[in-house]
């Protein structure tokens, strides 16, 4: 029995108050307080905060009045019940007339009795007010704040719920705010390093409860910042590390089994992919894994690795960049099929197969070493990894397979399949792979490995004079096919099918186009009728389909129908056939509407309040990206009416998807190209006695404005007060070297010199940050510095007072004294990159800021000498 006085933490009851919460525990069975329901407490609320308009809230009508109903001392339905009640004394509940009337019909007996109930779990009247506080901010980020603005326990259903998968987070710091509340109040550690008091299990996340935390983190986290996820693994470390001290286990039995269970959970959740650049944040998937292994090896018995987390580390492996040595191993390749490994020297000799194996394969063998037998999907990893039954294969940086389980498992024998035919360079060594398979297995071809071929025969051939140090495997592009010993007769019988052929093929088997083969089909279609025609035979409905085309007017619940992939790959159709200039033929009208109807389709779709809306970014990019293209045609006229009407709708779009989705560095670089088009487009159609006084674009004062906004915030650090052990990103979309120099060239066209000037600085400041970009690009990354540099020179130097000049000196001076490798260009450098044949207008522009330059020395009387070098 309890003492007459309950102890609390915000004080003591009376007696009267523990009368009636004894009589209350005595006449009402622990079944009514918490009876079984169709839906959890937690959903019914998050149900509550999703629904913000009236159609949600009648979808929701049912799970509302039940537990508004509800007597249950549930901590989520009493903080539901106490939202509502705060919602009516607003008359917020006014289109609700049933939940108003539930509400005005409780009397306050019943909410004593509630209260009570809190009350004997030491919560108090003050703190269920505080937490209907939390959830009531208008969005995911308000709420973050108010949870950690008041520094003291709270539930962990209340965590759980903030971070819901139908939750938005606009600012990178919110997740931060989370990952620190849970460590500090919710992990075992952290309370018993911060309180001498006993531990309250109560407060402490269980098992089940910690890895639904993760998943969600890293759910997040892949979709507002990746580099988030080490600091997720750092939390599940330190929570691993904190089980033996858990109060949940009794007399720690279990303590091993259930760190080798969230270890081994961790890493599965850790390979999943971002949505946005999947293979670029993959290194941030495998940084958070060798974290996690690393705290394996540090302790002193170390953590078992399952099966799972075998193939979970190996699916992230095939997704990162070929390692110095794999690159080796590729340069190495036979031009034949399978592509032996070729010696070029003696050391080559030594080298045995173990050490041509890729980490991929390593850690296959690894987990066969462990006494894991190997299945049809460690196959088809091995085949991505660079070997498949013996054969090497071309190692591929890819996506996982798709992973059939239970008792669909024994289709991964079609994982296998594809994976052998995309880990090829051209669609003969593909469709060689794809009938080697069906010969082997006597298997007909799934939806899956006829994905293969389409993508393969799709894609388009590597470009010699691209630049780029491409290898096969590391991106979409086919390589030359290599027939040099083969007769006319062998060779027509090794090619491959054309698209129309197989796809009648696939059809007449009875396989509906599906995956990422659809994808491809659409988005590369010869029009937008076969595009259509391709989600049809998916099995979308016809009225649906035909919805989207052209001149139509689709309604919002129409394009939900759509799967969302799908979806991008008509906008990427769209944009696709959005057709260049032809001089000074006319395009009919139909002709030009593509891009314009894909910007209405997309306006519709996504819309700031809804949770693809504000999270998926592509349709945006495709759209943007297409309207900084050279050349595109927008309406019939001059070239210069046609980018400038371009910019006008870049402009409008960018609006757009900056109120759904933000800026980030992929808006940014082509806000910046579509600016530079529209500028050199203006400058060459400009009389030559004419360019040196006409403004290049209209209001360019606005559009000035409007890239300085983005660029300040996209380079305004995460505010961040994070122990150093936990390492996080210093920007939430970090700025490589094309956005610089994109930058640079843009506000070159545009004279802003002070903003040019300020950027040079910002560089340097950030010289560490800059260079990491640069590494990840290697000799890309340097390149396109240089080039940043000369533009700089080229557009703005001439124009500089002698002050700002030696202060960009003393600047460039320490960072060479503290080690820095960037140096100031030559004036034969600035020259070859003004005069490159693919800057139109930069050479007309250079002139003209060199001549306005001299005519100013002249003006101002000055001896100072403008020379091609500059004074720093």
């Amino acid at each position: 029995m309890r003492k007459g006085l309950a102890r609390i933490r915000q004080g003591l009851l009376s007696s009267e108050q523990v009368w009636s919460q004894t009589l209350s525990r005595a006449t009402n069975a622990k079944p009514h307080y918490f009876p079984p329901l169709r839906q959890s407490p937690n959903r019914i609320l998050a149900l509550r905060l999703r629904a913000r308009n009236e159609e949600q809230k009648k979808r929701y009508r049912g799970p509302f009045r039940l537990a508004a109903n509800l007597r249950s001392g549930r901590l989520p339905i009493l903080t539901f019940q106490a939202l509502l009640a705060r919602q009516e004394a607003r008359q917020d509940l006014s289109s609700e007339k049933d939940l108003a009337a539930i509400v005005a019909a409780r009397t306050s007996a019943e909410w004593t009795d509630a209260l009570n109930s809190l009350a004997a779990r030491g919560w108090s009247k003050d703190q269920l007010d505080q937490w209907v506080w939390i959830v009531s901010g208008e969005n995911g980020d308000v709420r973050v704040q108010r949870l950690v603005s008041i520094d003291d326990p709270k539930p962990i259903f209340l965590l759980l719920l903030l971070l819901r998968r139908d939750e938005v987070f606009r600012k990178p710091e919110s997740l931060s705010l989370l990952i620190r509340h849970a460590s500090k109040h919710h992990v075992a550690s952290a309370l018993l390093s911060s309180s001498q008091v006993p531990l309250d299990r109560t407060n402490i996340l269980s098992v089940s409860q910690f890895l639904t935390l993760v998943r969600r983190l890293i759910y997040h986290a892949q979709r507002i910042h990746s580099p988030y996820l080490v600091t997720i693994a750092r939390l599940i470390a330190d929570y691993i590390e904190s089980i033996p001290i858990d109060p949940h286990h009794k007399h720690h039995r279990t303590d091993y089994h259930d760190q080798c269970v969230v270890y081994n959970a961790s890493l599965r959740y850790l390979y999943e992919p971002s949505p946005n650049q999947p293979l670029a944040n993959m290194e941030f998937s495998w940084r958070a894994q060798k974290a996690l292994l690393a705290m394996s090896d540090s302790l002193k018995r170390p953590l078992v690795i399952n099966k799972a987390s075998y193939q979970a580390i190996r699916q992230v492996l095939v997704g990162l960049k070929k390692s110095s040595q794999e690159r080796a191993v590729a340069l190495r390749y036979a031009k034949s099929w399978p592509p032996y490994r070729q010696d070029f020297d003696r050391r080559d000799t030594w080298r045995t197969i173990e050490d041509d194996r890729s980490r991929s394969v390593k850690a296959g063998v690894l987990a066969k070493e462990a006494g894991y037998l190997e299945d049809d999907y460690d196959r088809a990893l091995d085949a991505l990894g660079g070997v498949s039954d013996g054969s090497p294969t071309i190692q591929t940086r890819s996506l996982p397979p798709k992973q059939w389980a239970d008792e669909k498992e024994e289709l991964n024998i079609y994982s296998n399949w594809a994976m052998n035919v995309r880990a090829t360079r051209n669609a003969q060594e593909a469709w060689r792979a794809f009938n080697k398979f069906a010969e082997k297995t006597g298997l007909a071809p799934n939806f899956q490995v006829y994905n293969e071929m389409f993508v393969k025969l799709q894609a388009v051939p590597v470009d010699p004079d691209s630049g780029l140090d491409l290898l096969p495997g590391e991106s979409r592009e086919t390589f030359p096919v290599h027939d040099a010993n083969y007769s006319q007769y062998e060779l027509a019988r090794l090619s491959p099918p054309t698209v129309p052929e197989l796809y009648t093929e696939m059809i007449n088997r009875g396989i509906k186009p599906g995956g990422h083969g659809l994808h491809s089909l659409i988005s590369h279609a010869r029009s937008i009728e076969e595009g259509l025609r391709y989600l049809e035979d998916s099995g979308i409905p016809s009225e649906t389909v035909r919805s989207i085309a052209v001149f139509k007017q689709p309604s919002y619940s129409t394009l939900q129908k759509i799967p969302l992939l799908c979806f991008r790959s008509y906008i990427q159709l769209l944009c696709r056939l959005q057709p260049n200039r032809r001089g000074i033929e006319k395009l009919f009208s139909d002709e030009l509407q593509p891009i314009r109807h894909a910007i209405k389709l997309v306006s519709i779709r996504f819309t700031p309040l809804t949770t693809e809306g504000a999270t998926f970014r592509p349709p945006w990019y495709l759209i943007l990206r297409a309207l900084s293209r050279a050349h595109i045609a927008i309406k019939n006229g001059p070239a210069v009416e046609n980018d400038l009407e371009a910019l006008a709708l870049f402009m409008e779009t960018f609006r757009s998807a900056r109120d759904c989705i933000g800026v980030d560095a992929e808006l940014f670089i082509l806000l910046c190209r579509v600016i530079q088009k529209a500028a050199r487009s203006r400058l060459m159609s400009l009389p030559e006695r004419a360019r040196a006084q006409a403004a290049l674009i209209p209001d360019s004062q606005g559009v000035i404005s409007l890239m300085t906004s983005v660029f300040s915030q996209l380079t305004t650090p995460i505010a961040e007060d994070t122990p150093s052990p936990w390492p996080i990103s210093q920007f939430q979309f970090p700025l490589g070297p094309p956005h610089l120099h994109a930058y640079m060239l843009a506000l070159g066209f545009l004279e802003a010199r002070d903003e040019m000037v300020n950027l040079v600085f910002w560089m340097l400041d950030n010289y560490e940050h800059v260079d990491q970009q640069v590494n990840r690009l290697t000799t890309r990354g340097q390149a396109a510095i240089a080039k940043t540099l000369c533009a700089f020179y080229a557009f703005a130097v001439p124009a500089l007072g002698e002050d700002v000049q030696q202060a960009l000196a003393d600047r460039m001076d320490r960072l060479i004294t503290d080690e820095g490798n960037w140096r100031w260009p030559t004036s034969q450098e600035v020259e070859d990159y003004v005069h490159a044949g693919t800057r139109r207008g930069s050479e007309d522009l250079h002139r003209i800021i060199m001549a306005r330059s001299y005519q100013d020395t002249l003006h101002k009387g000055g001896d100072r000498l403008v020379s091609s070098e500059m004074c720093i």
